[in-house]
Order: structure tokens, then C-alpha cells, then sequence
């Protein structure tokens, strides 16, 4: 089965690997030179994040209560395969 939120997935997959690219550009930069601890901390973060987003570890939407089928002529529960009225259950 397909998941519902694959379509949030791709984005925040998209958006992370953006500023992984941004993050890379700026160690590069000669004037930031000084700041490459701390761009690797952040780097480590996004690769972190990005690494939990393509497992799928966001929380998914909740199941929906599967409501029970009701007999219409003894109001009692219906389960799998069918279903036989016993005499003493009809309400009339």
C-alpha cells in the first residue's frame, strides 16, 4: 500500500537536501574559513534529519475506527464470512 504522506516526504526530502547544497557552498567559501566547525555541525544536523525523513520515521496519519456491521434483523454483530440469525435474538 502506497503511504498517504509520501508526497510530504518527497518535499521535506527536497527542502533538507537544499540546504545540505547551501551548507556545502558556504564551507567553501574562502571567508568562511573560521565558521567550518560550526558549518559541519550543521551540516551533520541536515544529514542527520535527512537520513530519518528518507526511513520514514515521521509519524503517520492515525487508523480510522472501522465502525461494526449490524444484522438488520437481530442487531448483532456481523464478523467475517456470513452471518445466521438463531431464533431468540430477533427483537420484533
Amino acid at each position: 500500500m502506497v503511504d498517504p504522506n509520501r508526497h510530504i516526504k518527497k518535499k521535506k526530502l527536497r527542502d533538507i537536501s537544499h540546504k545540505i547544497h547551501k551548507v556545502q557552498l558556504r564551507m567553501h567559501n574562502k571567508k568562511a574559513r573560521s565558521k567550518i566547525p560550526r558549518l559541519q555541525a550543521e551540516l551533520n544536523a541536515l544529514q542527520k534529519a535527512y537520513d530519518e525523513t528518507l526511513r520514514g520515521n515521521m509519524q503517520r496519519m492515525p487508523k480510522k475506527i472501522e465502525v461494526p456491521k449490524l444484522c438488520p434483523v437481530c442487531n448483532g454483530r456481523i464478523g467475517k464470512g456470513y452471518h445466521i440469525c438463531k431464533p431468540g435474538q430477533w427483537k420484533r
